[in-house]
């Protein structure tokens, strides 16, 4: 069965998403600052929850990392102002802006309005306890925190801050939120634990039977306990059948108001129910629509790749697209390329290659310019190539060339014997440099070098790289990701054998304490193995890999968002070995491809 989504204004959906990475770093400022963090927020999760309902418009499955980051940190948002609130610390991280709930002030928020109207719902649970929270910050902040993943962890936070049940068993909302409790934390208030099973079911359909009979009456939520009535009873057909109607009743309620609402895209209540029918159950749902987006759902589970390493597990649908046609791969408009004139910051980089070439300048402070040179030079780049996606700005080869010669001038002088000196050359100006062992140092500068050498084919620059000893990979304990990708680089391109170091980095599992933008390791194995259509589909892979984890907030404005330089060294590579490599992106310019065609000497 599917059911669409109700629809919201466009400019509803585009006042949200324009400028938002910088309106919710200000307002997360704005809460750091503010004397009453807990309602603070309460807001920014609103807000972040907002930012994914309306980036759900365009991509309805809400499986990119963006969209992961914006859900998790609504979470964290809304559980660490319930914590707030309650008079409890903080330590909640939001990590779309980087920022971390602290812990409430000694004259800060105190705790949090009541349930609402009626007797007996003030904010206190009783001498020392924590105060409850509303119901429905309640839901939105334990619902938001299941979709995250994070509920057994704040499951005591949960369990103290629910509104009480006794006297207020008629009202769905405090009704839901108990019969959640029992469902995911076995938590019954006053009584033993609930052991899984017919048990627990059992006391969620005494809590259905209880409500006051006004149909009426939270609506939302008298509909969420009948879907999760089915969902305890383990009854698969009467939870499909709940969850249809359930979704019917929120795009009903939806449909009634002058403006549907951003927000109401993303029914959370049917969001958790869902997802807890998929990652307890193995349920595959029987309801189809936008409303259960499949991140959310699955719990941000990946998608199977077009390939696994060393071309093995192929999907068959990705190798029959690629049959018909090259890959194609888009790439966002990045802020570069609406502001163009870096002219302030290429004469910097002049004065700063003019004093290396300057012989009055100090030898010693001209090796230690080569890395600064490097960065300098390979930021140029970028900007010109998200600026023009093909790469014809003339001076793209020259500025190129200079940052792999400072990159492989470096490593020259730290594997050089203590006390030498040797000459460097950069941009046609020979140094005698003295030999600086800190000169290149750690590997993620050296994995920057190499593909800056495998970009433009040359081969000095590229055996300077190659030629230092192996060990500079495995000095650090455990070995990071980006050391364990440069071990099996430098293996293969060496000539030694790579598959022990490349299965090394397979299986590293991303670890990177320096956040080092992450290497092309299943790509790398495809180069490794010698499969070129593997190649082609994990370049794809890799290359949405990118997009995706250069989306959240700010990151999406980074020179490393411009362009995965491992990956297009990699593909100049193979290009040079005679490889056709049927994928097409701006992520890949076409006349910076050209400069790698051949190693120059």
């Amino acid at each position: 069965m599917r059911i669409e989504r109700h629809e919201v204004e466009p400019a509803a959906v585009a006042g949200v998403l324009n400028g938002f990475a910088e309106r919710i770093a200000r307002d997360v400022r704005a809460v750091e600052q503010g004397p009453r963090p807990a309602d603070g927020w309460r807001l920014v999760a609103e807000s972040l929850l907002g930012y994914a309902a309306a980036r759900s418009v365009a991509h309805p499955g809400l499986t990119d990392r963006d969209a992961r980051s914006a859900v998790e940190s609504a979470a964290a948002a809304a559980v660490g102002s319930v914590a707030l609130a309650s008079g409890r610390g903080g330590g909640f991280r939001i990590g779309y802006t980087g920022s971390v709930i602290g812990d409430p002030p000694d004259s800060g928020d105190g705790p949090g309005p009541g349930l609402g109207p009626g007797p007996g719902l003030g904010p206190g649970l009783g001498p020392g306890r924590p105060a409850a929270a509303r119901p429905g910050v309640w839901l939105t902040a334990f619902l938001l925190s299941y979709i995250a993943g994070t509920a057994d962890e704040h499951g005591p936070l949960f369990v103290a801050t629910a509104a009480p049940l006794a006297g207020h068993e008629a009202r769905p909302d405090v009704a839901l939120a108990h019969a959640l409790l029992i469902h995911v934390h076995g938590h019954t208030e006053g009584g033993p634990e609930a052991r899984p099973g017919p048990e627990r079911a059992r006391l969620i359909a005494a809590l259905c039977d209880r409500l006051d009979p006004d149909p009426a009456l939270g609506r939302q939520y008298r509909a969420a306990l009948v879907t999760l009535r089915a969902l305890a009873a383990d009854d698969e057909a009467g939870f499909a059948r709940a969850l249809a109607a359930q979704l019917l009743e929120h795009r009903a309620v939806e449909a009634s108001y002058a403006s549907p609402t951003l927000a109401g895209l993303l029914p959370l209540e049917a969001i958790a129910l869902a997802a807890m029918a998929v990652r307890w159950k193995g349920w595959v749902p029987a309801v189809e629509s936008a409303y259960l987006p499949y991140g959310p759902v699955s719990g941000f589970r990946p998608r199977r790749g077009r390939v696994e390493a060393y071309g093995r597990d192929k999907c068959s649908d990705a190798v029959a697209a690629l049959a018909a046609g090259p890959l194609v791969v888009d790439r966002p408009e990045h802020p570069y390329a609406r502001n163009e004139d870096i002219s302030a910051f290429e004469d910097y980089l002049g004065r700063e290659l003019a004093r290396f070439r300057d012989p009055r300048e100090h030898p010693a402070e001209a090796a230690q310019a080569l890395k600064h040179l490097t960065h300098g030079f390979l930021s140029v780049f970028l900007h010109r190539v998200a600026a023009d996606a093909s790469g014809r700005h003339p001076g793209l080869p020259g500025v190129l060339r200079i940052a792999a010669e400072a990159g492989a001038g470096a490593f020259r002088l730290a594997r050089a014997p203590e006390g030498s000196e040797l000459p460097v050359t950069v941009a046609g100006t020979t140094r005698l440099l003295p030999a600086r062992p800190d000169a290149a140092g750690e590997p993620g500068f050296w994995k920057q070098a190499v593909a800056l050498a495998l970009v433009t084919g040359d081969r000095a620059a590229l055996a300077a790289c190659v030629l230092v000893e192996p060990g500079v990979f495995t000095e650090e304990d455990p070995v990071t990701t980006v050391a364990a990708y440069g071990a099996a680089l430098h293996d293969y391109l060496r000539g030694a054998d790579p598959v022990p170091a490349m299965d090394r980095a397979l299986a590293s599992g991303g670890y990177d304490p320096h956040h080092w933008p992450a290497p092309p390791v299943v790509l790398l194995s495809q180069v490794v193995e010698g499969d070129r259509e593997g190649f082609a589909l994990a370049l794809a892979d890799t290359l949405e890999a990118h997009r995706e984890r250069h989306a959240p907030g700010d990151r999406a404005e980074t020179n490393h968002a411009v362009l995965d330089l491992d990956a297009l060294a990699l593909v100049c590579h193979v290009r040079r070995m005679g490889w056709r490599v049927p994928v097409s992106s701006p992520y890949l310019p076409e006349r910076v491809l050209d400069l790698g065609a051949r190693l120059d000497g």
